[in-house]
């Protein structure tokens, strides 16, 4: 093998494993939030559904707080403790598994990683600053009983 060659397959081998490397970084547009069992609750399961829990007896206590747990982004966007007054989505960003966190002074979920931007719906604001795309975020039902506000998730 002639020294360019030999330069040539090793940088195209050196080229696959950093891709190979790259693609197993990036999660699935599909892939659901796993609940932690320990980050706020959990239970369920089944037909039921998984749910994760916020205690907000001490979580969540004032309007633009938030929380991530259990794979579960929860955002206050109202006083009072109806389920209204909260929104809970996928905790990490489709594009490439960021963490999200709300920014109040321009009311989006924003990614950690790449300013990607959601609306509390889920909706995207802006795509990815690395000329990637994302997709819509994960939206939860919540239900409040007494001061436990919980996101079923599946």
């Amino acid at each position: 093998m002639e020294r360019n060659e030999f330069i040539k397959s090793l940088g195209l081998g050196i080229a696959l494993v950093c891709t190979g490397s790259c693609m197993t970084g990036c999660g699935s547009k599909g892939d659901d939030p796993t609940p932690s069992p320990g980050g706020g609750g959990g239970g369920g399961g089944g037909s039921a559904g998984t749910k994760v829990n916020v205690d907000l007896g001490s979580q969540l206590l004032t309007v633009g707080a938030f929380l991530a747990s259990g794979g579960v982004l929860f955002i206050r966007t109202a006083t009072g403790n109806a389920a209204s007054s909260f929104v809970a989505t996928q905790a990490s960003c489709p594009h490439q598994g960021g963490a999200l966190n709300w920014v109040q002074a321009s009311n989006v979920i924003q990614c950690s990683l790449h300013s990607s931007k959601y609306t509390t719906t889920g909706s995207i604001v802006a795509q990815p600053n690395d000329g990637g795309t994302t997709s819509a975020l994960k939206v939860y039902a919540l239900a409040v009983s007494g001061t436990t506000l919980t996101a079923t998730i599946s």
